[in-house]
């Protein structure tokens, strides 16, 4: 069948996991529906040794519809050995956080990320 598919999020639901070469932190981007039609898209960092999340917060808030939805998924990647930052697929850097600490090294504002609700 041809067209956008469905996107009827019901529960939370994990988006993307990523765990560290070394295996000690996974970091995860967990899709949560809010009002009818509003998603939040939220950042994990779990440290496994410890058993611990370090870090959780809202990336991005957005309209539960196929573009907004699709922009609005980020990519994780790890900038070191103990940094975990989120791309979107704009090419924009949403955050970096300091995985053991959950110090936020970098984040965009509030005003670049309404670029998802305009589009």
């Amino acid at each position: 069948m041809r067209g956008r598919p469905q996107l009827e999020i019901e529960r939370e639901k994990v988006y993307k996991t990523k765990k560290n070469p070394n295996g000690t932190f996974i970091a995860r981007i967990i899709q949560v529906p809010k009002e009818e039609n509003m998603l939040d898209f939220m950042l994990e960092i779990k440290n496994l040794k410890k058993k611990e999340l370090s870090y959780r917060s809202l990336l991005v808030r957005t309209e539960n519809w196929y573009y907004s939805f699709r922009l609005a998924r980020g990519d994780l990647k790890w900038v070191s050995l103990h940094t975990v930052a989120v791309w979107d697929r704009l090419g924009h850097k949403l955050v970096e956080v300091a995985a053991p600490t959950g110090k936020e090294n970098y984040r965009i504002s509030d005003e670049h990320c309404s670029v998802y609700r305009e589009k």
